[in-house]
């Protein structure tokens, strides 16, 4: 049914409804390929059997750094490097899957908000995670790391450039951090703290560069357009170590560390730190409000709370028969979390584990957002309506329509979702800044 948030109105529980292969789209199919077929035979005919021979050659060129490029994504999802060819050959095999499943629909995604790059990336990694999830949620995590840590450094110069930050390393706590610096250092700030995704196991502080940057730029807009303050926004990305190698509380420990650190070392007041997390880190930024509720230190609250995609209820997962478009699989869910909470033996502290499982009163101002075909989603729905019912006033929800799970973690070249979805995150974000800095900052 539908159901209205400050950002309009969208569907909950419905059933998705995916585009139907029909006639008229493999009669297109067929068409597209009549036309390509016929236009090489008329270039073989015009330049005679050097066309022919140009073609192929360019063909197994292509094939070659094809299949080198699927061995190097295999890795991760292999036992032994004698099965990362044919993991490799698998996985060309599904792509090409997609493409004619795609081109069936008549060159259409599966859902109207998809593109053809989103669904190859979320299919993808669904696919991977279905067959090789217990692999890569345990022993393997650690190769599924470095992809993401050398995508952020490719893009951090660049990124940084086009939205007006400067890069800063930071090491503290034993770990390499990162400060996206505001160059134009004025009396007043909001520093975001970005809390990475990954299930505890995988992923890179540096994944979220263009995330990070976004939220920069978008909440110093925002913050100027709308309530008229001119404000320095700062974003911080803390390192934590992750499992297997560090099981729980570790994680959750470093981040809330950092925050500590950030308070001692930046000269700024929590009431203008704002958290913010994907997924796992999204988990965390709740679970360490919480701490700090139960802690009775509610001065060191930050600001608000932006949780995107974050699991809330570590005993319920969900299978998959009931989210097939999510990207992320039982097999690898379940094994991440085993795998994070290995050294959790008493019921008691496994139970405490799960935000839902607290009081959701006396937080922070919580931002709340699930694709609505992600695993997470229902538990999300339950974790909004037990704060509702205890009375809680300052949380929103926001539900992305037929996205799967965490659509901010992509680059928005993936992700049609990531865009919108961090605006409406840094909106929220906005409008509780200005409650606090309205009386502080002149305007712009």
């Amino acid at each position: 049914m539908p159901s209205t948030t400050a950002y309009g109105s969208m569907a909950i529980g419905e059933e998705p409804k995916p585009q139907a292969w029909s006639c008229a789209s493999a009669f297109k199919f067929t068409l597209v390929t009549g036309f390509v077929a016929t236009l090489l035979v008329l270039l073989e005919m015009q330049f005679g059997g050097i066309v022919g021979v140009v073609l192929l050659a360019l063909l197994a060129v292509v094939c070659v750094l094809a299949f080198v490029a699927f061995c190097f994504a295999a890795r991760p999802f292999s036992s032994s490097l004698v099965l990362v060819p044919f993991v490799a050959i698998k996985l060309q095999v599904k792509v090409v899957s997609i493409l004619a499943a795609y081109a069936g629909r008549g060159f259409k995604p599966t859902f109207p908000e998809w593109t053809l790059v989103y669904e190859l990336t979320i299919t993808m990694m669904r696919y991977t995670f279905v067959e090789y999830g217990h692999l890569v949620g345990d022993e393997n995590a650690p190769l599924l790391r470095s992809p993401f840590r050398m995508h952020g450094e490719f893009i951090l110069k660049s990124n940084s450039r086009k939205h007006n930050t400067i890069p800063e390393k930071l090491q503290a706590n034993g770990m390499d951090h990162m400060w996206l610096r505001d160059p134009e250092k004025k009396e007043h700030r909001v520093v975001v703290i970005h809390f990475h995704g990954g299930g505890y196991v995988v992923s890179d502080l540096l994944q979220d560069v263009e995330l990070a940057n976004q939220t920069h730029t978008m909440l110093q807009q925002i913050l100027k357009d709308k309530y008229k303050l001119d404000v320095s926004v700062d974003v911080f990305l803390p390192n934590y170590r992750m499992a297997p190698e560090h099981l729980y509380p570790t994680a959750v420990n470093d981040c809330f560390d950092m925050y500590q650190y950030v308070l001692k070392h930046e000269n700024i007041a929590p009431d203008h730190v704002i958290f913010s997390g994907d997924s796992a880190g999204a988990e965390m930024s709740l679970s360490n409000c919480i701490r700090l509720r139960d802690a009775k230190t509610p001065e060191l609250q930050p600001l608000a709370v932006l949780a995107y995609s974050p699991l809330v209820d570590f005993s319920e997962t969900g299978g998959d028969e009931k989210t097939p478009y999510c990207l992320l699989a039982a097999s690898f869910a379940d094994t991440c979390l085993a795998t994070y909470l290995r050294s959790v033996t008493e019921p008691e502290v496994l139970f405490n584990v799960s935000p839902i499982n607290h009081s959701l009163l006396n937080l922070p101002p919580v931002f709340l957002q699930w694709g609505s075909l992600e695993r997470f989603y229902e538990q999300g729905l339950r974790f909004k309506a037990k704060a509702d019912a205890e009375g809680v006033t300052n949380m929103e929800l926001d539900v992305l329509h037929n996205f799967a799970h965490d659509p901010v973690m992509f680059p928005t070249a993936i992700s049609p979702a990531a865009e919108k979805a961090i605006r409406h995150g840094c909106e929220f974000a906005a409008k509780q800044a200005a409650r606090v800095l309205g009386g502080k900052v002149g305007s712009a």
